[in-house]
Parts: C-alpha cells; structure tokens; sequence
C-alpha cells in the first residue's frame, strides 16, 4: 500500500509541474448542480439545470476526449451511481441506483435505442467519437418515456451542425502491460450550413487485439473487436419556423474469441450490424410553442458462430430486431407560468431469435402523455407530468411523476421528487431465454409480470464560491422485479421469475472545487443499500459504495491534464448458484495532453496505473481494468 501510495505522489506532482507551469488567468468550468447548463432530457424542452427537480450529470465531449474512452461503456464506468453488470455474450451493460440494466432507458438524440442480444443494448456497441454531451437523469423518467425508464434515462447528444464548417479528426493507439489488446482508433467529423442546408457527417473505425490475463486454459478474456460506424445529420429550413431534420446511422461490429462449452474449446465469432434512421419535421405554431413530428426505424442483425477448434459442425445464433416509432409532441408557454408539453408516441417490434427455433413474435405499444412545468414564483418551480400506455401484452399502465425545486438564496436550493414507473418483459424474457447457453441457463417464462416502481427523491445543491456541492437521497421500491432465481440441482441453470419485492436506496453526494492555478478537484460518491424483501438477501452485482475522484488541470502553454481515482465498494457476485462476497478495488486513470498549435493536440495516458484485476469483483471480464494497465496516445486535429 505504502508502495502504491508514493507512486500515486508521484504521478501527481508529475501531472503538476507538466500540465500546470504557470498560473492559469481564468476560472476553470466545474459543472455542479446549480450551473446554468442547459438539458433536454429532464423536461423534453431547453431547461436549466437549476430549475430541474432531479438529479442531473451531463458529461461534455471534452471531459469523454480526456477520458481516452472509445465506447460509451468505457465513458459511463466513471459517471455517477452507474455500475457494471455481468450478462452473456460480452456484452457491455450497466446498472443505475442498484436496478438492472434493462431498468436504464438509452436514446440517442431523445430516440429510443432497442435492445439485441437476450434483450440487452450493447454499450460497447456506441463509439465515443460520435458523441457530443450526455445528459443523464436520475430517477423514474417513465411519466415522459413509458417503460425501461425506471432507475433512470442516458441521452446520448450527437454533434449538431455548426454556423461555420468544421472538421476534425483524433487518431490513437494504445496496447496493455502485458503486449495486448493492441489497438487503433480513428474518428472524424465535417460540420457546417450551406444555405438551409446544415449538415454533420462522422465516421468511427475501432480495431482492438485479444488479452488474455488468465492462462490456466485457452478462453480469451477479451475478444478480438473490430468497429465501424458513420453517422450523417441533416437539418434543413423549408420556410421560416419549419424545419426538417433527417439522419441516419449505421455500426458494424465483429468479435473473435476462444470459449469452452460443453467440454470442448470453441472459436466464436459474432457480427453484430444496427441500421438506424429518422425523419423529422420541427413546426413554430405561435410565438412560444412549437410541434414536433418524428419517425424512425432500426433493424438490428445479431449472429454467432461457434465452431470447435479441433473442427467440427458450426453452431450457429442469430437475432433479428426489427422496430419503428413515431411520435408527436406539442409544447406552449401559457399564462406565462406554465409550460406545457403533450404528446404521443407508438412503438412496434419484430423479432426472430434462432433460440426460440426461429418464431417470430411481434409487440407494440402507444402511449401518450401531459407534462406542466410551472413557475409559481421566482424561487419557486413545479414540475407535474403523467403518461399512460396501452402495451399489446400487458395492457395499460398509468405512470405519474410530480416534482418540485426552491431557491432558498443564491446560495442554497432544494429540490425533490416523487414517480411510479413500469417496465414490460421483453420477448427474450418471455419467450426465448438463454437455454443452450454452457456458462449461464436461462429459462424464459412467458407467465412473467410487468415490473412496477415507486421511487422518491430529495436533494439539495449549494455553491459558496469557487466550491459546489449537491447531495440526493433516493429510494426504489419495486414489486414483480423480474431476477433470475437458481434452479435446484442444476448449477449454472436459472428461471426468470418475479420477485414480489424489491428495494434499492442510497445517497449520492457530489462536490468540487475551483483551486489555484488552474485545478479543479471533483468527488462523486454513491452509497448503496439493496434487499430482496421477499428473501432478505442484497441484490446481486451491487456494490455497497463507488466513488470517483477526479483532479484536473488547464495550465499555461497549451498543456491539459487529469488523475481520476475510481472506487467500487463490497459486492455479491455468484458462482454454480453460490452468493460470493468480493472485496472493494480501485482504479487509478491519469491524462495529459498539450496543444501543438491551435489545429492540434497531442495527448497521452494510462488506464489502471496500477494493475488492479477487478475481473473477479463484478464478474464481467471486459469491463474496467480488465486489460491490466493500459498505455495509449494520440493527437487531435482540428480545421
């Protein structure tokens, strides 16, 4: 410890003296929970966070540039209350406030992403080139977004056209301690307006090489993953206050790697292909309203092939999602205190899963809803909503949220929340399930119930100068959990089934500080408390504490750097149906980038400086630190 402890001195006197020589002239940004940036995502309209009755965090692409993320997963690792989950497949998935993935509702750009592979979206599936900001809300968000809005919503903001044209390209490399996971990433972008025309069009190629820190047999710990996708947005003004907006995105993603099932080492392969698109049409119908029409579809293409090394019959899965949706929204100021926003939105979705011996099964839902956003006095602001869906399997449900927010002085404000939420089984829950599966059995159960929620909030956010400070308090009560419950005397086996209930509560605190010189010094911590109710037992893959601590720094000659700490806490992990208790462990991630001129940047860091193996505390190789210490560089170039 003693050892580690002086390194981590070391490191950071080093990032001092490199990044910070001179005093930096001006304030620093720390975002907090009463900065005045502005988010879509809490209300459907541009609204300050101040005036936002929940708990916000919104991460800016420069804070995803100085992370040396390349996936969406990677970025989310060190966000707040979000926590890796361990699933099938390799995939990348996470929790939010203790709830299951599937209780975390994804969109890109205010568009509901569909899930693929047992129900789930691969996060590791969404590159970070291609990302703007994100928005994330705590909380139930299904009084605005219907089901999987339970524990919360991530919006991921894409780039939007800029006044001038700009390009911009980033290009890096990166290869672990051990010699592995090699890797090469590109991104590039042009943005601009020609005339009514504003356009931006991006690109993401992505090729990283297999690790292996296990050699006790010959599985991969990591595949090898290769992944290219473009993205092209499109907005154009057919005549003054109506606007139409088209894009389209597309990414294609291949995995190769060694698995052992059914006694026999096996190659796997998988290829995975998203097609997404929308057409839009944005209308002013009055001095402060305005109509929204919207309607997109993806096709979503899952395959993999297994074939044992020692040759043999190929073994072959395949998925094929197909969905569409359209909605329409209405927003107006009335009575200039009260803002309105209602609208609709209905969903349909196709599926053929080869582990279901290809049945097709089809769902669809619509749902419609009312929101007033209300300001009854300077210091004051309410915020009423509910959404009612009619589900083609589950019939209807009926989802309010009420929240509220006080300006105490410039200081000090509070803010509080109360919402129910539901979410229905997918048709993987149901219907298909994970039954030939060697290293985890699935039973679906098509008598499952629909999950509901009650969750409460309340919060305050404070600023005393250069220091801000935001604490939440937050429990979850669900009944009907849907959680996979060991079946007896069959190890690795499990039935989907409901739990009658379920609780999840914690507290969050958030704080920063401007320091001199041009540092900053942020902390967000998350306690956790989780409990089966019908049991007694914790919740699985839920650690008790996580916590980030980030110390950045804009210093004098174009130098820029960060030392984030990250903190995952106790957890119940299982193995062959056994509850195992792991230790806490910790990861330390540093950043350094200088500016060559002012079209370009050249920038280094390392990933788990210190070796953690944190495979075994949440049981999903592939996530954070799963590579051992990782070293990458690159440069980043602008017009």
């Amino acid at each position: 410890m003693k050892n580690r402890s002086s390194k981590l001195l070391m490191l950071l006197a080093l990032l001092s003296s490199a990044a910070c020589p001179e005093l930096y002239a001006g304030p620093s940004s720390l975002n907090g929970g009463q900065s005045e940036e502005i988010v879509v995502t809490a209300t459907l309209n541009e609204t300050p966070v101040s005036k936002v009755p929940a708990a916000v965090e919104v991460i800016e692409r420069k804070e995803i540039t100085e992370s040396g993320a390349a996936t969406l997963s990677d970025v989310l690792t060190e966000a707040q209350s979000i926590t890796l989950e361990p699933s099938n497949g390799r995939i990348s998935v996470a929790r939010l406030r203790g709830l299951g993935s599937r209780n975390t509702l994804v969109l890109v750009d205010g568009m509901r992403m569909y899930s693929g592979f047992q129900g789930l979206l691969d996060l590791g599936e969404i590159p970070a080139g291609l990302i703007e900001r994100i928005e994330i809300i705590r909380g139930s968000g299904s009084a605005l977004y219907g089901s999987d809005a339970v524990g919360g919503v991530i919006n991921i903001i894409t780039r939007k056209p800029s006044k001038d044209f700009h390009a911009g390209l980033n290009i890096s490399t990166g290869q672990s301690t051990y010699g592995e996971a090699g890797s090469i990433n590109t991104n590039a972008y042009v943005s601009g307006i020609e005339g009514k025309l504003g356009y931006v069009i991006s690109g993401t190629y992505n090729n990283r090489d297999r690790y292996d820190r296990d050699r006790s047999d010959l599985v991969t710990d990591g595949d090898d993953r290769l992944f290219a996708g473009y993205s092209t947005a499109l907005n154009y003004q057919l005549t003054q206050g109506v606007n139409m907006s088209f894009g389209i995105n597309y990414a294609d993603t291949k995995l190769e790697g060694i698995r052992y099932t059914s006694n026999v080492y096996k190659n796997r392969t998988v290829n995975a292909d998203r097609l997404f698109g929308y057409i839009g049409l944005d209308i002013d119908t009055g001095k402060d309203s305005r109509l929204t029409l919207r309607t997109w579809k993806s096709d979503y293409d899952w395959q993999s092939d297994m074939q044992p090394i020692a040759g043999g019959a190929v073994e072959t899965t395949s998925v094929d999602v197909d969905t569409n949706q359209y909605e329409g929204r209405w927003t107006a100021t009335l009575a200039e205190n009260h803002r309105i926003t209602t609208g609709f939105e209905y969903t349909t979705e196709d599926r053929v899963d080869t582990a279901d011996k290809s049945i097709p099964h089809n769902v669809h839902n619509f749902g419609a809803f009312l929101q007033d956003e209300v300001q009854l006095a300077e210091p004051f602001g309410l915020v009423v909503g509910a959404r009612y869906d009619e589900h083609s399997d589950f019939g209807s449900a009926f989802s309010p949220k009420v929240g509220a927010w006080l300006k105490l002085n410039e200081h000090l404000r509070l803010r509080g929340s109360y919402g129910e939420g539901f979410r229905a089984p997918t048709v993987w829950e149901l219907y298909i399930g994970s039954p030939f599966t060697n290293n985890k059995k699935i039973i679906a159960n098509p008598e499952l119930d629909a999950e509901k929620s009650r969750s409460y909030e309340i919060g305050a956010d404070g600023k005393w100068g250069t220091f801000i400070c935001g604490i939440t308090a937050f429990r979850n009560d669900m009944r009907d959990m849907i959680s996979e419950v060991p079946v007896v005397n069959k190890p690795k086996t499990y039935d989907l089934k409901n739990i009658s209930r379920a609780m999840t509560r914690g507290i969050e605190i958030t704080t920063g500080i401007r320091l001199p010189y041009g540092f900053t010094l942020s902390d967000e911590v998350t306690f956790l408390d989780t409990e089966d109710l019908s049991t007694g037992n914790e919740l699985l893959f839920v650690p008790d504490a996580a916590n980030t601590v980030k110390l950045a720094c804009k210093g004098g000659k174009g130098f820029s750097g960060n030392i984030r700490v990250v903190t995952t806490g106790r957890q119940w992990t299982e193995e062959s149906n056994t509850r195992i208790r792991t230790d806490p462990y910790t990861l330390v991630n540093c950043y350094l980038g200088k500016k060559v001129n002012s079209n370009a940047e050249l920038f280094v860091g390392v990933d788990n400086i210190f070796n953690v193996d944190a495979n075994a505390a949440y049981g999903n190789s592939g996530g954070a630190g799963s590579t051992g210490t990782y070293f990458y560089g690159g440069i980043m170039c602008t017009l």
